[in-house]
């Protein structure tokens, strides 16, 4: 079986979640070579220890802790993850199965479990943002020329191919980080709150070419500590935050991502378009047309300026 090591970002503050995440880590039936810390710079060490933990201070931000060069780990794949998961004692066990058995480059953990929410919170998901379910046999999410994402409505299987997918757990081959440039998409850590994070990262693995996968049921819970969300979830400006970044992941990822055309960029803009007018319903209901019409103009604008303008290309 492939050997790994395991790379958490964190910021020290998940408390009694991350000692739950590190205890299960310790559970585990094949244990990493490695369990790499990458704590912010400025904030103290958590004052428990678990097992075998190393840690790193790095430059804080959700996207800059996991856009490393991972000199330290050698093994043959790094399972990365947020501070606050609880796995189950297989959990490896199975995403390592799932990567071997499929010859994947990458695979996920389900943790947000879309297909098992409420009919009200589908509906949600759909009216806010666009976000629809559907009933493919290949792929687990699809990403849409409008920067909005579906998800497997009624997954039969425990594995799928995926367009993109959540960031809390996946279990990434060593040698696919250096050809992914993740350094490359820092600037979502510019935003107050980096929201978007799991697409930049999970949909340029598979525009790029690799093989991205979703492990259904893999025993990973989603502890949902909210260290790094708190602020942006208690900010006045959230949906401002979230407009924003989502158009300039939009901009980057799919409109003029570098493998465009003059014929893709049109059916993009189209399809932005229509969703932008139609998000404009549901946001002038909640109170906050201003900060949305906002937040897509200053968006836009940041398109124009150089540090952004002159990123390297999404797609190589």
């Amino acid at each position: 079986m492939l050997s790994y090591s395991i790379a958490i970002r964190t910021l020290g503050t998940a408390g009694e979640k991350y000692r739950r995440e590190l205890e299960s880590i310790a559970a585990q039936t094949v244990q990493p070579e490695r369990v790499m810390v990458y704590i912010a710079e400025g904030y103290p060490r958590p004052g428990f220890t678990i097992g075998r933990e190393e840690y790193v201070w790095v430059t804080k931000g959700m996207r800059t802790q996991r856009a490393l060069e991972y000199n330290e780990i050698s093994s043959d794949c790094i399972l990365m993850l947020d501070d606050d998961v609880q796995l189950a004692p297989d959990s490896v066990e199975k995403l390592l199965r799932a990567m071997e058995e499929n010859c994947a480059d990458c695979v996920a953990a389900d943790v947000f479990l879309n297909h098992k929410m409420p009919l009200r919170a589908k509906l949600y998901a759909a009216v806010t943002n666009l976000v629809f379910p559907h009933c493919s046999k290949k792929w687990a999410f699809k990403m849409h020329r409008n920067g909005s994402f579906s998800y497997n409505n009624r997954p039969v299987k425990p594995f799928y191919w995926s367009q993109t997918c959540g960031g809390p757990a996946i279990l990434i081959k060593k040698s696919l980080v250096p050809q992914l440039d993740l350094e490359d998409e820092v600037w979502l850590d510019w935003l107050p709150f980096a929201y978007g994070d799991d697409s930049v990262e999970s949909f340029k693995i598979y525009s790029r070419g690799f093989r991205l996968g979703v492990l259904y049921e893999s025993g990973i819970e989603n502890l949902d500590a909210g260290s790094a969300s708190s602020t942006y979830r208690k900010s006045s400006e959230r949906m401002y935050i979230r407009t924003k970044a989502s158009f300039l992941f939009w901009w980057r990822a799919i409109y003029r991502n570098g493998k465009d055309t003059v014929g893709s960029r049109i059916l993009s803009a189209i399809a932005f378009a229509l969703k932008s007018i139609w998000l404009l319903v549901p946001m002038t209901l909640a109170g906050s047309p201003g900060a949305y019409l906002r937040g897509l103009g200053d968006g836009y604008k940041i398109t124009r300026k150089a540090d952004f303008r002159d990123l390297p290309p999404y797609i190589k």
